[in-house]
């Protein structure tokens, strides 16, 4: 079962000081790791969509079909409704299967595929296969960014313990999936009541905090703690604050991601 994650992070911060604010506060450090993940990509919305349209008119099995919808929903703007009315004739997507499945046809309409295409901006969905310390965990993540802006409770998520990388590997191979990218990163981890507070440090990034808690007032407690603004918080995908500084981790030249000697020898401070 997906479990939503409310989480922020705090970007470009000096790992010393919020390690001293820490300590001052006693809260003591849980776990330091370096961290090796790996990425696998899933299909994108349109591609999704057509399949599992394709699933319905051949093998009459909505099921892929309802997950979708339900899961990109939220993407679809007041134009984007306009036009499934127009092209369905009615309100929602699922309402016009469950209503009549003898015309599934119209469901390939070019303006049906234009509004799954537009709901690729807004959602994000991918696979991590992550090694911390002797823990090896997969992950199914999915963003829904629903307003233009990232919010507080976007974020959800499905994990599970695997025993090995190499096991994990080779069941989502066997799955038909491949490793898109793989990194190493920096954690520390500290607990501080509900919340869980890391500092990571990824290659070619300044550290940041990333903050996550069951509640929007527990991840604000901790913000304040940390001698942060609740302005200075944002919900971000770690791709996207690749993007901030010009490089697109989706690109050939940086699937495989590992700390310089210089940030080496950083990261062993932060660890010290």
């Amino acid at each position: 079962m997906y479990q939503i994650e409310k989480e922020v992070k705090i970007l470009n911060v000096d790992v010393q000081k919020v390690k001293e604010k820490l300590e001052l506060n006693g809260i003591k450090l849980k776990g330091k790791y370096i961290q090796d993940i790996y990425t696998f990509d899933i299909p994108t919305v349109d591609i999704l969509y057509k399949r599992y349209v394709d699933d319905m008119i051949s093998k009459n099995d909505s099921r892929g079909f309802r997950k979708l919808i339900l899961e990109v929903r939220p993407c679809f703007d007041k134009e984007d409704l306009k036009k499934i009315n127009m092209v369905l004739d009615t309100k929602d997507v699922i309402e016009f299967i469950d209503n009549d499945m003898s015309d599934l046809n119209r469901l390939k309409s070019d303006e049906l595929i234009k509004v799954m295409e537009k709901a690729e901006n807004n959602f994000s969905k991918w696979i991590r296969l992550r090694k911390t310390g002797d823990e090896t965990t997969l992950t199914i993540k999915c963003i829904v960014n629903s307003k233009g802006e990232y919010e507080l409770d976007a974020v959800k998520e499905l994990e599970f313990n695997v025993p090995s990388l190499d096991k994990g590997k080779q069941f989502l191979a066997d799955l038909g999936y491949f490793p898109a990218r793989h990194q190493i990163k920096m954690r520390l981890v500290y607990n501080y009541k509900n919340a869980e507070i890391v500092i990571d440090k990824w290659p070619k990034l300044n550290p940041y905090i990333e903050i996550e808690a069951p509640t929007k007032e527990d991840i604000e407690e901790a913000i304040l703690m940390l001698g942060y603004q609740i302005d200075d918080a944002i919900v971000i995908n770690t791709d996207d604050v690749y993007s901030k500084i010009g490089i697109d981790i989706y690109s050939k030249e940086y699937s495989n991601l590992s700390f310089s000697d210089e940030e080496t020898t950083q990261v062993k401070e932060y660890m010290s």
